[in-house]
């Protein structure tokens, strides 16, 4: 695809696969199956998982743009259940702005049907910057 990237284990255990990666417009789409493991009582994926997608997304989006970061504040507005019958979530994820130190991000988390079920900000600390291509 053009970029280097190691997942880490909670990627692949999550089998997520990257749609696409935008380094000059510092964007990212993943792809996530809805798992059976994944639902609560209801049929509907469990928030904590709608979550972990958000995660797996933005954190990759840092170490493809050449950072080594920490997470400091992650934040989900839920919109609607990701519902049973489901077969996957696709996160896309932006860079809203960033400084030498900071890097603070957007996501919207889309059902099989392009709708929006959930919305989040995450803000991370920057302990490293490397040039992209090693990453």
């Amino acid at each position: 695809m053009g970029y280097r990237f190691d997942p880490p284990e909670v990627f692949r255990e999550m089998d997520a696969q990257i749609v696409s990666f935008d380094a000059e417009k510092e964007t990212i789409e993943v792809r996530f199956p809805v798992k059976r493991g994944y639902r609560n009582p209801m049929g509907a994926m469990q928030g904590g998982m709608v979550v972990a997608a958000m995660d797996n997304t933005f954190g990759p989006l840092t170490v493809l743009l050449g950072t080594t970061s920490v997470t400091t504040q992650l934040n989900t507005s839920f919109v609607k259940p990701v519902g049973r019958g489901e077969s996957h979530v696709t996160v896309v994820a932006r860079v809203t702005a960033r400084s030498r130190r900071q890097i603070h991000m957007a996501a919207e988390v889309r059902n099989a049907q392009g709708e929006v079920a959930a919305l989040g900000t995450a803000s991370f600390l920057v302990l490293e910057t490397r040039d992209p291509e090693s990453a």
